[in-house]
């Protein structure tokens, strides 16, 4: 503890603020119009749906922009609300903090830095939550008000440094991909001079079969002797053997379905934007291994293509439209391509001295993804934002 901590002042949380708890609306009170009734799941997901009341109600229950809300029960949680006027609902409560104590910022990440304690005081088997009583018996120590602002500004710095390291972590896989296209789209038209002299080639030209793999499920009785590939092997332009589950697997199955350097691999199932990914074999695993019914294996003619410039290919902004227009299904959570429908595909053919020398230049940029995902796989944003608390809380921000 530091030495501007020890000065810090120790209160109960019920001194700190008054705290209101959410009207018990019943299922029929819910309404289609009128003010949105804030429940845990509308604190916690922004994309959840609002039940509605379109009564008259205590102006107590009622939540502006900028108010403090603490759900007390299943979830503990502090939010400041910013989605318009509403009416609250039990199991939160509406903190009315005493200015000349507390600001209402402090206050609230005061709160989240509190939640560990708060859950050490909850009840329940079905429900966990904690008592007002108990809850407004919480001691903490807090300092005076000026350096209360400092803190919150200090904290809201540092969060803001953390919101950017979980935007640029948690970039979409949608959004990556398209980088990705585009990126492998520049290589196959750097410039019309080139292309010029280049064949666009359907798939069913460039190579000499295509195979739908094998569905086995999953061993649970203990008798693997094999494993099977699942669709996240071909995230990456390298498929991944990593990504797989055991099976009982006989020979003649391992034989029919098994996977050998160079070959190709599409997912032939996913949603719109995972459909028609494309990753080749780049070496032969001595492992009993095959690849499942939801891909897609193409031998690549090595005489007019190599087998990793048809895998990039295939990831191209071009041939992803073109395999986007193709896939079929009644939902976009899951569509589907043939193998009919693949080797419709076109993409430009060059010369295998200039695929050799593109492949190149696109290995080297995903060297640098894959590095830079490396360094990042193991950020966790939820820690990082409980360290920035822990650490205000102790004086050392």
């Amino acid at each position: 503890m530091t030495s501007s901590v020890k000065s810090w002042k120790t209160y109960r949380l019920g001194d700190l603020a008054q705290y209101i708890n959410g009207k018990a609306f019943k299922p029929e009170e819910w309404k289609t119009t009128g003010l949105p009734i804030i429940r845990i799941q509308n604190l916690t997901d922004a994309d959840k749906p609002f039940n509605y009341c379109d009564q008259e109600v205590d102006q107590r229950y009622l939540v502006n922009d900028g108010d403090l809300l603490i759900s007390w029960s299943a979830t503990l949680g502090s939010f400041i609300w910013n989605r318009g006027p509403s009416v609250l609902n039990q199991h939160i409560f509406k903190a009315l903090p005493n200015e000349n104590l507390v600001k209402k910022e402090f206050l609230h990440f005061l709160m989240l830095n509190t939640l560990d304690e708060m859950a050490e005081h909850t009840h329940g088997i079905a429900m966990k939550h904690i008592t007002k009583g108990k809850f407004e018996a919480i001691e903490v120590s807090i300092p005076n008000l000026s350096e209360q602002r400092r803190i919150v500004s200090r904290i809201k710095e540092c969060m803001e440094r953390t919101d950017e390291i979980q935007s640029l972590h948690e970039s979409s896989l949608k959004d990556q991909l398209h980088l990705s296209a585009s990126v492998i789209e520049s290589e196959l038209h750097p410039s019309f001079a080139k292309e010029a002299r280049w064949q666009h080639l359907s798939i069913d030209r460039l190579v000499t079969a295509t195979r739908n793999g094998r569905s086995i499920s999953q061993d649970v009785d203990g008798r693997a002797n094999g494993s099977v590939l699942t669709l996240t092997s071909v995230r990456d332009v390298t498929l991944s053997t990593e990504y797989k589950k055991p099976i009982e697997l006989p020979e003649a199955v391992a034989s029919q379905f098994s996977i050998g350097e160079g070959d190709v691999f599409v997912s032939r199932a996913n949603t719109i934007e995972l459909v028609g990914l494309s990753a080749v074999a780049e070496c032969i695993t001595q492992e009993r291994l095959i690849y499942p019914d939801l891909l897609i294996k193409l031998t690549a003619d090595r005489t007019k293509i190599l087998p990793r410039y048809l895998a990039y290919a295939l990831r191209s902004a071009g041939a992803r439209r073109q395999i986007k227009d193709r896939a079929l299904g009644s939902s976009q959570t899951m569509v589907k391509i043939s193998g009919e429908r693949l080797r419709e595909i076109s993409i430009p053919v060059p010369s295998i001295i200039e695929q050799q020398q593109i492949v190149a230049r696109l290995d080297a940029g995903y060297d640098l993804i894959r590095h830079i995902n490396y360094e990042s796989s193991g950020i966790d944003v939820g820690t990082i934002r409980a360290a920035i608390l822990r650490k205000a809380f102790a004086g050392e921000l």
